[in-house]
């Protein structure tokens, strides 16, 4: 009897260590937009026609944010963003900052941006794309060099680390799908899961149940298929494909910009900077039809 007098008596005092207090809950506020269109001058104020923008956001009380362009949105933890527009000529667009807070509370500031474009897709980058329909495309992982590493704005595709053949059918990424319309969607068949860090998918897209291996990668994160929009654009003269909300091609690093580096009628090489950390990542894509 005294065992179990003595057991509740300590039960009370662990119940009553474990009482937290979290303070007032309150909504993000005072947000402050600032926005920097690159190439932007005296001569040129509405930009050097890259259609490059880098957004910076910051709140009190606030956990992360998201953009909103376009009817698309873009998370962006930090609250720092590049966007690449791509319609043609000056165009204004509205652009929304969403900060959330603590317990999911937000608030939101609307600011307008003029951005001139001057880059137009050569109609044979649209033809590859799309088949001037629609094309479907997956990583050529049958083949050298089809996934890899190299430095930060190194010269080398694949200098760091590159797939063998076939190196990375444990994973979900293989059997993934990427299929460009010429409308402008974007559609990625994820067969229920895909590839990548978990630091980014977790942020992005939520926790999952999967554990990461010893390299902070998710072999086998959960994911529906999903759609959103594709758009080209010519930073540096570099044909780019950007993809809008958390779209992603391949390997999930958290930036949704892709470099095309390489193309022929049939395949391309693409590269995207891996959020956070400034790592080149490379992915040879072929078409399946």
């Amino acid at each position: 009897m005294k065992f179990k007098i003595i057991l509740f008596c300590l039960t009370l005092i662990s119940c009553q260590q474990e009482d937290y207090f979290f303070g007032d809950i309150k909504a993000p506020e005072n947000i402050n937009v600032e926005y920097q269109i690159v190439g932007a001058s005296t001569e040129t104020p509405y930009g050097d026609g890259t259609g490059e923008v880098i957004f910076t956001s910051s709140a009190d009380n606030s956990l992360s944010f998201s953009y909103s362009i376009k009817g698309a949105d873009y998370l962006a933890p930090s609250g720092q963003m590049v966007h690449l527009f791509s319609d043609p000529g000056v165009q204004t667009y509205t652009v929304s900052v969403v900060a959330i807070g603590v317990g999911g509370l937000k608030s939101t500031k609307t600011v307008q941006i003029d951005v001139y474009v001057e880059y137009i897709p050569p109609p044979d980058l649209i033809t590859m794309l799309t088949s001037d329909s629609q094309r479907t495309w997956r990583v050529k992982n049958g083949s050298p060099f089809h996934f890899g590493l190299g430095p930060f704005e190194g010269e080398e595709p694949f200098a760091w680390y590159s797939a063998a053949p076939n190196e990375k059918s444990y994973t979900g990424m293989y059997d993934d799908r990427y299929i460009f319309n010429i409308d402008g969607t974007f559609t990625h068949l994820t067969n229920e899961t895909v590839f990548g860090f978990e630091e980014y998918l977790n942020a992005d897209f939520g926790p999952s149940d999967q554990e990461a291996n010893s390299l902070g990668e998710v072999d086998h994160y959960p994911l529906e298929d999903y759609s959103e929009q594709w758009s080209l654009s010519g930073p540096g003269g570099v044909e780019t494909l950007s993809l809008t909300g958390n779209a992603f091609i391949s390997f999930y690093v958290g930036n949704h910009i892709y470099k095309i580096l390489e193309r022929t009628p049939n395949e391309m090489l693409l590269q995207v900077t891996e959020s956070d950390e400034g790592y080149e990542w490379y992915f040879r894509l072929i078409a399946e039809d």
